[in-house]
């Protein structure tokens, strides 16, 4: 994240209250065991972690917000959080630093929509992830039917408001493409949202 956490928990509360906090509360726990996050922003998703069945869990950014880092504080003080490690570093999702078949999940909310290229990155999360890993994602995309156009006409005020983000991408093409089967894919948010389990086989 390269904009100010304040403004993107601005410009996100909307669809937080409508959608997004449900999706995370369902989704969140899902991802299990070494468990990797990648563009964590200001640690929205922590408080939906079930730390009972998280052996580590690493947190990046391109930047580390201090939301995020009083977020991890206080997860990482939390009873039920002493059996996990957590690790926050800054990291550019098309090239992570970590060894490949590190984790047995990685989690994306609102990520693939704003990396430079969406095939570098879902071919890192490939590369760490072990075989039969699970890729979490909550993302909003190019929604189907006539309002695409003005989505696309859109994208560019909004990508020059965020400095990053673009909200025409088909992301769920995208993953399928990078060999994930997608074990559960759902479309919500009058189209804008994707959101699922994608494994690698």
């Amino acid at each position: 994240m390269t904009y100010p956490h304040k403004l993107f928990d601005l410009l996100m509360y909307p669809l937080e209250a409508v959608s997004l906090t449900a999706r995370r509360r369902e989704l969140i726990p899902q991802a299990t065991g070494d468990v990797l996050e990648i563009g964590a922003g200001t640690g929205a998703n922590l408080a939906h972690y079930d730390a009972d069945r998280i052996r580590s869990l690493a947190l990046t950014d391109l930047t580390l917000s201090g939301a995020l880092r009083e977020r991890a504080a206080l997860w990482r003080s939390g009873a039920a959080a002493t059996n996990g490690s957590v690790r926050l570093q800054e990291a550019d999702a098309c090239s992570l630093p970590f060894r490949g078949d590190s984790f047995d999940a990685v989690v994306t909310t609102l990520v693939l929509c704003s990396v430079p290229d969406q095939r570098d990155a879902l071919a890192e999360i490939a590369r760490v992830l072990r075989r039969g890993g699970r890729l979490v994602f909550i993302e909003h995309v190019r929604p189907p039917g006539p309002v695409r156009r003005l989505v696309d006409s859109l994208n560019p005020a909004w990508h020059a408001l965020t400095r990053e983000c673009n909200i025409n991408r088909d992301t769920g093409a995208a993953i399928a493409g990078a060999g994930f089967t997608l074990e559960r894919f759902r479309r919500g948010g009058k189209g804008f949202l994707i959101d699922g389990i994608a494994v690698l086989p």
